[in-house]
């Protein structure tokens, strides 16, 4: 029990729930205080409640229902606008307020049905955020009160109190949190897979950060050793080993319980053995929650959810997957690549013979538990893979937990229903499963952004203008809003937005969108950071306001998608369908001004002017013609060429001048648009290969603070596609440099020829190192026997279990390769170790023909270049000699007249990005 409560109060709220005191319910916050205590702070006499709209007179239909219904406490009349549509006068409607959470569901439906009730609202709102909604508080937001007694002791918390009033304040450093990283080792028998049932828990590795008792790491082993190290406590058996992981979990008391795969493994099987071994006598207490429930996990479909009351849970691999595009994302590797560490190995099969060990082999298997536990909490914490996901819930007033395991769509609604509550506007329940497949119907046709068809080719000297935030700034301009609909036509047109779609809108001087209010506080709040983020010279500040500003842009990109989303609370094909339709008239309407009304620029003394503003022009000026040669959604590329349509040599048009053209033609253009509309000079693309629609790549130069930064950036031509060989994205990405920085076709053709050639001559005994670059990766997403048809991962997930007795988990990527023989390509894919070990030859022409030739032929056929061109074999030298193409017409200059690198004078950079940095 709490003693001695402090005057006031302040924590960081992590998570919510309630509890019930004398049949009434009691919010829950937790959190952790600036001092780096846990906190609990219970708050009475929040009541739950939903909306009733009536087509019958209220007081009989409230006397009718308060007759009916035990589980309602009281019935009040209210007034308010309906979800969607422009409306002047509120309507009256009954609040049914209940006595306990549980009773809305219970009794919602069959108010539902009752002939006087035309709709309900607002019934499926969980209690704790229709609190936290209420009182206008966010996820790990501040929180400040006088405490008072506990109405219920925690002993999982280190202040435990109660108070009505809590208010939000604002705070920008965060409270130390404590994280803790588990890995569980288990002991194969027989070498099989280990499962609850048969395999014990031997091991349990557990790091710190901040360090736990002066140590950053804990291994305990599940029997008697000597000679470990320090941080190793050794215990009598399995039981005994678990009952010490809980109590240092207790005493730690985490705000963070993470893992590698710790919600799909080690939670379930910990979870699952201390179940089986209670039930054979033992007594392990797993109570881990701040109001001590045990650990439990539940499965939702394919998932598994886990909650630990008053903690986060965050497993790591799904972090990686959605922030990294890797071939594999075992530990090993995802470790080898983002953290330049290696991952200690033990294999399956050898584990027994190390844990029956007492020397050298058990010590070495303890060092390979350890680094498991410390490379997971290594990738959360080094490559802060929480901070977007805090800063999420900070903006969108979301819990951290429903951040990490719930989508958009959650942050979206949590920010809506905020609004619509200060409006006096009830919000849609969920729409059933029907009234969703509805709306995928209608869905379908719903038109995407606009697309100018390419003028395929290389081109120099291409500005890149980008549109800011334009489905969100379409929205505010255009007061495009579920509120501002206008279904009747009574309104003077002089009131009305009526988009290219023919949909109504109210303009704002009659009613201001929901939705673009929110908008333009999530823009000005962005603004604002980014300009702070420049003036802080503090490294751990700039972080949080980095991670912040990308949290608004996150949800400010959210609303365009949400509005058509079949299974959102809100729905409006005509809102969604009128913000691509004024996105395309956009990119319409911009091509023309600089195609018609611009056309060309004059440069004279730094300075950038059109036709009509530069009068005569001298012989000491530039004149430079503008074209489109590709426009997307939100972005259009300028070429810039001389006054007789060819090339601009980089001494011609320098990066200064082609960004003070880009910025003049980006201001003409916003001119033309409606406030808050604009269009920004991005970058300069000294080269641009347009390949098709999407399809493209970029040698782009950016400004910088001090210069300018070059990268190369793709799009659509499949040099990071996962399902290709790491041979194949490293020569697409050699023919990119070849083509865009040296201009050189004939080096790239080369290159892919001396590739070609080498894999056709392959010698696995004397080539060994080119079977990592030639391997295939797929993830073995489900059971064998869910498979509808074979595949090759499938293949080698059989192949290994037949080896080794161990099956691959689900979820992990498999690696394989396709060996030469006669049988189905399907059968002949294969374990690259044991293609190692044994030698065996690989099927050269499969990845010649369906992995090497068809992505680079798809870039090279721009020049002309053929795949029997490219398909080269040194034993044959001479039959496919490559010969120079004539220009295509297609406005592109072809190999004749591209300049050679040396004659270029660009600017160097000291932060080149790698081709994989797009």
């Amino acid at each position: 029990m709490t003693t001695n409560l402090p005057d006031q109060l302040e924590f960081q709220l992590i998570d919510a729930d309630y509890f019930r005191q004398d049949n009434s319910p009691v919010i829950r916050l937790f959190g952790r205080s600036s001092e780096g205590k846990s906190i609990c702070c219970q708050v009475p006499g929040f009541e739950p409640y939903f909306y009733v709209n009536c087509n019958a007179d209220l007081e009989q239909v409230a006397s009718d229902i308060k007759q009916k219904f035990e589980q309602v406490k009281a019935i009040e009349e209210v007034e308010r606008f309906e979800p969607v549509g422009y409306q002047t006068t509120p309507i009256r409607m009954l609040k049914i307020i209940t006595h306990d959470p549980g009773n809305v569901p219970e009794i919602r439906d069959d108010i539902a049905t009752m002939p006087a009730v035309k709709e309900i609202y607002e019934a499926d709102i969980l209690f704790r955020n229709r609190f936290l909604i209420d009182r206008n508080l966010h996820g790990m937001g501040w929180m400040r009160l006088t405490p008072q007694e506990p109405l219920q002791n925690l002993p999982l918390c280190n202040i435990t109190c109660s108070s009505e009033d809590v208010e939000e304040f604002e705070r920008k450093e965060p409270a130390p949190l404590r994280h803790l990283a588990f890995d569980i080792e288990c002991l194969p028998v027989d070498g099989n897979m280990p499962t609850p049932e048969t395999s014990p828990v031997i091991m349990i590795s557990i790091s710190f950060a901040p360090a736990y008792q002066g140590k950053e790491t804990i291994v305990l082993i599940a029997k008697p050793a000597d000679g470990v190290d320090t941080d190793v406590e050794t215990c009598q058996d399995e039981a005994s080993m678990l009952s010490r992981f809980f109590e240092i979990f207790r005493e730690y008391d985490p705000d963070v319980v993470t893992g590698y795969n710790s919600n799909d493994f080690d939670i379930p099987y910990v979870t699952d053995r201390v179940s089986i071994l209670n039930k054979n006598g033992h007594r392990i207490i797993s109570d881990v929650g701040r109001d001590g429930r045990s650990l439990a996990y539940r499965k939702i479909g394919t998932r598994t959810m886990v909650d630990i009351t008053g903690r986060a849970v965050v497993d790591v691999l799904p972090l990686i997957r959605q922030e990294f595009s890797l071939k594999r994302y075992t530990l090993r590797n995802v470790s080898h690549e983002l953290l330049g560490k290696e991952k200690l190995d033990v294999s399956p099969q050898d584990m027994e013979e190390y844990w029956e060990d007492d020397g050298a082999k058990l010590y070495e298997f303890i060092n390979y538990a350890r680094r498991d536990s410390e490379l997971a909490l290594e990738l959360l914490m080094q490559l802060k893979l929480l901070d977007k996901h805090i800063a999420v819930s900070q903006v969108s007033g979301t819990l951290l937990q429903d951040v990490i395991s719930g989508g958009q769509t959650n942050m979206v609604e949590q920010l809506l229903l905020s609004e619509y509550g200060k409006q006096n506007r009830v919000m849609s329940s969920k729409p059933d499963e029907h009234t969703s497949q509805q709306r995928r119907k209608l869905n379908e046709n719903l038109k995407g952004g606009a697309v100018l068809e390419p003028h395929k080719g290389l081109h120099e000297n291409v500005l890149v203008l980008d549109y800011k935030s334009l489905y969100p700034t379409i929205i505010m301009a255009h007061n495009l809003c579920y509120t501002t609909v206008v279904e009747d036509t009574n309104l003077k047109t002089d009131d009305l937005i009526i988009s290219p779609t023919g949909d109504k809108f109210v303009k704002p001087h009659l009613y201001k969108g929901i939705v673009p209010s929110v908008l333009e506080d999530l823009l000005r709040r962005r603004s604002e950071t980014k300009q702070i983020m420049k003036k802080t010279r503090d490294e751990n500040q700039h972080r949080v306001l980095d991670a912040t500003q990308l949290a608004l842009k996150i949800l400010l990109n959210s609303f365009y998608g949400y509005s058509g989303y079949a299974r959102a609370r809100l729905y409006s094909l005509g809102m969604a369908g009128s913000v691509t339709s004024i996105g395309r008239e956009n990119i319409a309407r911009t091509e023309e001004i600089v195609c018609s009304q611009i056309g060309s620029v004059v440069l004279r003394n730094d300075e950038v002017y059109f036709r009509d503003e530069a009068g005569e022009i001298g012989s000491d000026d530039k004149k430079v013609n503008l074209s489109i040669v590709y426009g997307d959604t939100d972005s259009v590329f300028v070429h810039c060429m001389d006054r007789d349509n060819r090339e601009l040599s980089p001494d011609d048009l320098t990066l200064e001048e082609s960004a003070r053209v880009g910025s003049k033609v980006a201001s003409l253009v916003t001119a033309s648009l409606p406030d808050p509309m604009e269009l920004e000079f991005e970058a300069t693309a000294r080269r641009v290969l347009l390949v098709a629609k999407k399809r493209y790549a970029q040698w782009l130069f950016e400004p910088a603070e001090g210069g300018w930064k070059d990268k190369i950036k793709v799009k659509g031509l499949e040099t990071v596609r996962r399902d290709w060989c790491e041979l194949t994205s490293n020569m697409l990405n050699r023919v990119l440099e070849y083509v865009l920085k040296e201009g050189n076709v004939e080096k790239a053709v080369e290159h892919v020829k001396t590739t070609v050639d080498r894999v056709r001559n392959l010698d696995v005994t004397r080539d060994s190192d080119i079977i990592d670059d030639l391997v295939l990766t797929k993830t073995f997403s489900k059971s064998p026997s869910s498979y509808k048809n074979k595949q090759p991962h499938l293949t080698v997930v059989e192949k290994i279990e037949q080896r080794t007795g161990m099956r691959p988990s689900i979820g992990e990527r498999i690696p394989f390769v396709i060996v030469a023989g006669k049988d189905l390509f399907v059968n002949r894919a294969e374990d690259p170790d044991y293609v190692r070990q044994h030698n065996i030859a690989l099927d050269v022409d499969y990845y010649i023909q369906k992995q090497l030739l068809p992505p680079v032929e798809r870039i090279l056929s721009v020049f002309g270049v053929n795949m029997a061109t490219l398909d080269h074999d040194s034993r044959q030298k001479g039959l496919f000699d490559f010969s120079k193409s004539k220009p295509s017409d297609n406005g592109c200059q072809m190999n004749a007249e591209i300049r050679e690198p040396e004659k270029e004078k660009l600017p160097e950079s000291g932060n080149q990005s790698s081709l994989l940095d797009f």
